[in-house]
């Protein structure tokens, strides 16, 4: 007989993780084995570089970055298609309040249509974003800019890189990827493309409108963010290969 649940999200969330599960115990252990490989050499590789790039940015700032992060700031403010007010509308998709819900919209429907490679993918994507921010946040704690509004939307701490810029190229760009690889029509491949890339702009060009970050933590944001990006991507597409490869040799057995 059928479990019945007295609450609808607790229901919900057990049979969502039991059929993630039931689903990821029927693939092949190669596609996880090059999934999460691919992931903990992606991260490895990806922490280096956030972390290199942390420290060569803190003996670059009284050099020249910050003189050139400043010239920049003001010039954007002054040349901006994004008002103050546009800002604020366009950096909320790719804060908390806007992205779990993504995410966890995400993750579930997923698991639910039964892609269990997906799902772990969406959930690494996310995780492994936090960990390289807070490599840099960690080693450097650079101070916000205070140029535009006083600093009304810039905390004290925590300006390089922008975390907004990494959840935004990292989430979002996983989404539009799907998109585009879900799709057998090229045109819409390449709207999927255009509009992921516009989307994920906006958010970005919204943390230089607020004043919330320096154009180098912006710039800085998207090396990494798009690193990490390839690696989620390119650990899935290993892991669909091997899902494919195994289903080709058993019909062949059959």
């Amino acid at each position: 007989m059928a479990q019945k649940y007295k609450t609808v999200v607790p229901g919900s969330v057990q049979i969502i993780a039991r059929r993630f599960r039931q689903d990821s115990l029927s693939l092949p252990n190669a596609a996880w084995t090059r999934w999460w490989k691919t992931l903990a050499i992606g991260l490895g590789l990806c922490s280096l570089i956030a972390y290199v790039l942390t420290q060569f940015a803190m003996g670059w700032e009284q050099a020249w970055m910050q003189a050139w992060d400043e010239k920049w700031l003001v010039l954007w403010q002054d040349r901006s298609p994004l008002t103050f007010a546009k800002g604020v509308t366009w950096e909320s998709p790719g804060n908390l309040v806007g992205m779990l819900p993504v995410f966890l919209t995400l993750t579930a429907l997923t698991a639910w249509f039964r892609q269990p490679l997906i799902t772990a993918t969406v959930v690494a994507t996310y995780i492994g974003q936090f960990a390289l921010v807070w490599i840099s946040w960690g080693t450097w704690s650079r101070a916000r800019p205070n140029l535009i509004a006083d600093g009304l939307a810039a905390p004290s701490l925590h300006s390089f890189p922008s975390g907004h810029v990494v959840v935004a190229i990292t989430m979002y760009g996983l989404i539009f990827y799907l998109w585009q690889r879900t799709s057998q029509n090229w045109l819409e491949k390449l709207v999927a493309i255009a509009f992921g890339t516009l989307w994920i702009g906006l958010i970005a060009l919204s943390r230089l409108a607020l004043g919330a970050h320096w154009p180098s933590d912006v710039l800085a944001s998207l090396l990494v963010g798009s690193l990490w990006l390839a690696t989620v991507i390119t650990a899935l597409e290993r892991a669909l290969n091997a899902v494919n490869r195994s289903n080709k040799s058993s019909k062949a057995d059959a």
